[in-house]
C-alpha cells in the first residue's frame, strides 16, 4: 500500500513537472496559424487571435480561439501562457499588451511579419524559421524551405525575358473589413509587390505606405491588370463579383478584358507557406500563352 501510494506521488509530482516545462502559446495572425497546422505543433497552442477571416459560429472548434481580432489582455492572461508569437503590430498597449508588459510577467515574446521590414521571400523565411526555434520545429521547416525553393526556380524559369516597350501596369488591392473599403501597398510592403519585380510590369501604387483608396483613384489609373485580396470582409468570388457588376469598375479595361484575379491575403502581403501557389497564380496571369503552353 505505502510503495503504491509512493508511486502515485511520484506520478503526480512529473506530471506537474512536465506541465509547467510545456510551453502555453498564445498565436496571433492567420499565418502563425497555418504553420502552426502545417508543421503539426497544435499541442503548444493554448489561444489563438488576429484571423484573415472573421469567425463564424461552429468554425474552428477544434481551435483555442480567442477572437478573430485583438485579443485582449484579460483573455491572454487567462489562458496561462508562457510565450506569445505572431505579428509584431499585435504588440501595442492598445491592442494585446505591449511586449514590455508582458515580459514583466515573465510572458515571452516572440515577434514575426513585422511591416517596418520590406516583405520579401528572404524575410518570410526569417520569419519561418523563427517559428521553428519556438515550436522546436527547425529540421522540419528548413527540408520544407528546400523543397519549396527548388519548385519556385523552376516557375522562375518560366518567366520570359523583359521585352522593350510599355510594361503591364498592375494594380492590387485588399479589401480591409468593409465592403467597400480598399487599401493599396507600396511595393515592398507586400509579398506580391515584391514576386511582381520578376515580371516586366509596373506596381501601381499610391505614395504613401498603405491607404484607403477611392474608385475615383481606381479610375484615374485604368490598370491593365487587377489583383484582389480580402481581410474580413467580402469572400473572394464576392470581390469579382462586386467589380464586374459595379457601373463604374466595370469599365476598367482590366475588368473588361477579363485581366482579374483573387488571392489569398496573408499570402499575398506578408507572406505565407503557399508562396510558391501564389508565384504559379501571377505566373498564369500575367504570362497565360506560356503556362498553357508547358502544360
Amino acid at each position: 500500500m505505502l510503495k503504491r501510494g509512493v508511486l502515485v506521488l511520484c506520478l503526480i509530482c512529473f506530471q506537474n513537472i512536465y506541465s509547467q516545462s510545456k510551453e502555453r502559446i498564445v498565436i496571433f495572425g492567420q499565418q502563425a496559424m497555418e504553420m502552426v497546422k502545417h508543421f503539426d505543433a497544435k499541442d503548444q497552442v493554448v489561444g489563438v487571435g488576429y484571423l484573415d477571416k472573421k469567425v463564424k459560429k461552429g468554425e474552428y472548434t477544434d481551435w483555442p480561439i480567442l477572437t478573430s481580432l485583438w485579443p485582449s489582455i484579460e483573455s491572454i492572461i487567462a489562458t496561462r501562457p508562457t510565450h506569445l508569437f505572431g505579428m509584431e503590430s499585435a504588440f501595442k498597449a492598445k491592442r494585446s499588451g505591449s511586449k514590455e508588459f508582458w515580459q514583466k510577467k515573465g510572458v515571452e515574446v516572440t515577434e514575426v511579419f513585422d511591416f517596418n521590414e520590406a516583405r520579401t521571400l528572404e524575410v518570410f523565411y526569417k520569419d519561418l524559421r523563427t517559428f521553428g526555434q519556438v515550436f522546436k520545429k527547425e529540421k522540419e521547416v528548413e527540408a520544407f524551405i528546400k523543397e519549396e525553393q527548388v519548385k519556385l526556380q523552376k516557375l522562375k524559369n518560366e518567366v520570359p525575358l523583359a521585352k522593350k516597350g510599355k510594361a503591364r501596369r498592375v494594380l492590387f488591392l485588399a479589401n480591409v473589413r468593409s465592403s467597400d473599403i480598399y487599401y493599396c501597398y507600396t511595393q515592398d510592403k507586400c509579398l506580391v509587390g515584391s514576386m511582381l519585380a520578376d515580371f516586366n510590369v509596373e506596381f501601381l501604387t499610391s505614395k504613401n505606405m498603405v491607404i484607403p483608396v477611392s474608385i475615383e483613384y481606381m479610375v484615374s489609373l485604368n490598370p491593365d491588370y487587377i489583383i484582389l485580396s480580402s481581410f474580413q470582409a467580402n469572400s473572394l468570388s464576392d470581390l469579382l463579383h462586386y467589380f464586374k457588376e459595379h457601373k463604374v469598375l466595370r469599365q476598367l479595361d482590366a475588368v473588361q478584358h477579363n485581366r482579374i484575379m483573387t488571392v489569398d491575403y496573408s499570402n499575398a502581403v506578408s507572406g505565407g507557406l503557399e508562396f510558391v501557389s501564389l508565384y504559379q497564380q501571377l505566373l498564369s496571369f500575367i504570362y497565360p500563352k506560356i503556362t498553357n503552353e508547358t502544360k
